[in-house]
């Protein structure tokens, strides 16, 4: 049985750091999980290495999903999907950050490193439009195959119904102002 090693967020962010190298942009602790950043371009290989190298091995996939940080006030942003994953041999927590074009949003599938994220990316692609390329079926999971518009973007507008004369009113007047 393998021992296990309990490692701080701050002692693994070196390790994360020295592993990743050039494939990252960013990396920092963030309430007690190590959070980096790459590109589209660098993510399968990120994921990878979060994966397989010895000293972090975060094996677990825990989510991926999308954060629309277009209308922000205090910190705005743009459309970046998020990977989180565990180590369950370090116990270190890491949430990768992957900026991606909010006009065409483009990230490779990560489906060959963990097999969890395939209903992820689906529904990511789904509430956000992010366009997983190399994902074997990149389908709906909730709205329906002709749904317009993606709900998890900010600039995504509920339709309203349209207005209907109260049934119970007498006169054209009255159905004008509601039945009142």
């Amino acid at each position: 049985m393998p021992v296990l090693e309990r490692v701080s967020a701050e002692d693994a962010l070196p390790r994360v750091q020295e592993a990743l190298g050039a494939l990252i942009s960013d990396a920092k602790v963030n309430h007690g999980a190590v959070d980096i950043s790459c590109s589209p371009e660098s993510f399968v290989d990120v994921a990878r290495s979060l994966r397989d190298m010895q000293g972090i091995r975060c094996r677990f996939f825990t989510f991926l999903s999308a954060v629309d940080r277009s209308e922000v006030a205090d910190n705005p942003g743009g459309l970046e999907v998020l990977l989180h994953v565990y180590s369950p041999d370090y116990t270190i927590h890491v949430t990768v950050h992957v900026p991606v074009d909010a006009e065409s949003p483009r990230c490779p599938s990560i489906t060959d490193v963990y097999e969890g994220a395939l209903w992820h990316e689906r529904e990511t692609h789904e509430m956000y439009g992010v366009e997983f390329e190399g994902h074997p079926r990149l389908v709906n999971l909730y709205l329906p195959e002709d749904f317009e518009g993606h709900p998890g973007l900010r600039a995504f507008k509920l339709p309203s119904r349209s207005v209907k004369d109260w049934p119970g009113a007498k006169d054209p007047e009255e159905a004008a102002a509601g039945g009142r």
